[in-house]
């Protein structure tokens, strides 16, 4: 008797030890389950597709990463975006600008205030310190930091300024109307009220502000005729 039962007792054993191997392996199973799916989504390129970022530019075409956009150009005279380009990336309303065929014959004559190459021109151009197209209302001359700024036409002194955008802005008057804008300036020799002549040294070329950063030293010139920007080079001799 005591044979049966233990008999009995070890096949119960052996029984309950298959039936928890059972179960256990169930669960193992899931497990290898679940790891096994998380893997394949995670490594499967169909699944999680990285799609490139596209720029929509005003043209309706599709700028690369890491190319510029190019938004359709706001016309000269513009002080605000027109209505086909409300809302587009990159655009920005451009300041009062005298249309070319309003502009006056007496502009003028201006010297080369720093030797050095004009880099950037009047207009619509790329910024790098924004990432966008806006509106350039003057002209860049590239030169070494430390260059003379000499004034390009006589006049009076009738603003200095210094900000993180500009460093040293002077504005100064001349006749009929005209003015014009030196930026980018590391020091200066001047100041509000002076009487300057053409060739007197204003002061020196230095890394530009933030409003174009990441560009070489250069001089930011501008010519304005009440107010409203023109393009120098017609004027510059």
């Amino acid at each position: 008797m005591l044979k049966i039962l233990a008999s009995w007792k070890k096949l119960l054993s052996l029984q309950g030890l298959a039936r928890a191997l059972r179960r256990r392996g169930v669960y193992l199973l899931l497990l290898a389950l679940v790891f096994g799916g998380s893997y394949y989504l995670v490594t499967n390129d169909a699944v999680f597709k990285k799609h490139a970022v596209e720029t929509f530019t005003p043209g309706g075409q599709v700028a690369l990463p890491g190319e510029a956009p190019a938004p359709k150009e706001i016309p000269a005279g513009s002080t605000t975006v027109p209505p086909e380009l409300q809302g587009q990336m990159g655009v920005h309303a451009a300041p009062a600008t005298t249309a070319e065929g309003d502009q006056s014959r007496d502009l003028p004559d201006l010297a080369l205030p720093v030797t050095g190459k004009l880099t950037k021109g009047y207009g619509f151009s790329y910024a790098p310190a924004f990432g966008d197209y806006r509106f350039h209302s003057g002209v860049d001359i590239e030169a070494p930091a430390g260059s003379e700024v000499r004034a390009a036409a006589a006049g009076v002194v009738r603003q200095v300024e210094h900000s993180d955008a500009w460093r040293y802005r002077l504005t100064v008057d001349l006749d009929n109307g005209y003015q014009l804008v030196y930026a980018h300036l590391n020091s200066i020799k001047v100041a509000k009220g002076d009487k300057i002549q053409a060739g007197a040294v204003l002061g020196e070329v230095g890394e530009p502000g933030t409003a174009e950063a990441g560009t070489p030293p250069h001089l930011h010139l501008e010519l304005l005729k009440n107010g409203s920007a023109l393009d120098p080079v017609s004027a510059l001799q």
